[in-house]
């Protein structure tokens, strides 16, 4: 912020947030010495705004407690994050207040946004799906934890959700599940917010395959030239509950494990696979079994992640999967013995 106005602005919107700033705070954070902050307040003051002084050793600067804010001044990130906080709420179907009243204020909200911010979030709006209900502290069976957010994580998402309205293709960085990186070309068809994740659903354009993206893996979002026609009957929220969409290079994997879903919930996500109660293959045996069903790239996943389930499964198809499996146990048992 370079113009004396911008930061007089960013003065207001300090003080907004609440709470007594010092001097030196404010000169830190606006990049100008403290002689320059207090003329700046003579600003604000000028302009009708009361600005309290604070003496003491905690003094500083604060907006009278009398004071009714204007329209809302936010930023893009500030912008998402309110209208995002109402939407979680009215599809997580809790909380103190109808749906009626989250409808008006996300409306209100919407109202008195910058025009320019507005019609990011109109195209958020348009593009989320939310599927199941949030759960604060879900357990994320991608991998370790999902990432908090942050501002790139908010400018990712809208503008994403741009280029979904806009049909636009768009390439990013992104971090696989094994922690390589690599960067994908894209067609963005739509965006799933699930268990406390965000999803991009779209059409690889490397791979021609439809694929399915975590954003929090995502960064250097841009946007690529030309535009794309998705198709009719695309539905994001489907592709990513699962399984994922069949490829020519994936395996229809069906196999039947003797363990209760949680612990299988653990290695086989909803995203990857399906599971279902399913009859014991011995009537004598008393034991419950589960029938999972996934697509797979690689059967040598496949064989590593039964193993890492460390429980009795009977492989129902593909036969390949087989040999795939009693590969990797020889080559256990000849590790283990040197």
């Amino acid at each position: 912020m370079t113009r004396p106005t911008a930061r007089v602005l960013a003065l207001l919107e300090l003080l907004q947030a609440g709470g007594t700033r010092t001097v030196v705070d404010l000169a830190e954070r606006l990049g100008v010495d403290q002689r320059t902050v207090r003329r700046y307040v003579e600003q604000l003051r000028e302009m009708d705004i009361p600005v309290d002084g604070v003496r003491g050793r905690y003094g500083g600067y604060r907006l009278a407690r009398h004071y009714r804010m204007p329209p809302l001044m936010l930023n893009d990130e500030e912008g998402l994050a309110v209208v995002w906080a109402l939407l979680v709420n009215q599809h997580a179907h809790s909380g103190p207040v109808t749906p009626l009243v989250r409808e008006t204020a996300t409306a209100k909200v919407r109202r008195v946004l910058p025009a320019a911010l507005a019609r990011r979030i109109d195209a958020v709006l348009r593009a989320v799906d939310f599927t199941g209900e949030p759960r604060p502290g879900a357990e994320d069976h991608d991998d370790a934890e999902a990432r908090p957010g942050t501002d790139e994580g908010a400018q990712t998402l809208l503008g994403l959700a741009e280029a979904a309205r806009d049909q636009r293709p768009v390439a990013f960085a992104y971090r696989t599940r094994q922690g390589h990186a690599a960067t994908r070309h894209v067609q963005p068809h739509g965006i799933v917010a699930y268990r406390n994740l965000l999803y991009l659903t779209g059409f690889d354009t490397d791979r021609r395959a439809q694929r399915t993206y975590r954003l929090d893996r995502m960064a250097d979002l841009r946007l690529l030239p030309g535009t794309f026609e998705a198709p009719a009957n695309i539905d994001p929220a489907a592709q990513v509950l699962g399984p994922l969409s069949a490829a020519p290079s994936r395996y229809d994997v069906s196999v039947l494990i003797r363990a209760d879903p949680a612990h299988v919930r653990r290695w086989i996500p909803e995203t990857l696979g399906s599971v279902a109660p399913a009859s014991p293959p011995d009537a004598a045996d008393g034991q419950d079994w589960l029938q999972v069903f996934l697509r797979a790239e690689r059967l040598e996943w496949v064989a590593g992640t039964l193993a890492m389930l460390d429980r009795p499964f009977i492989i129902q198809q593909p036969e390949a999967l087989r040999t795939v499996v009693l590969a990797l146990g020889h080559r256990l048992a000849e590790h283990s013995a040197q």
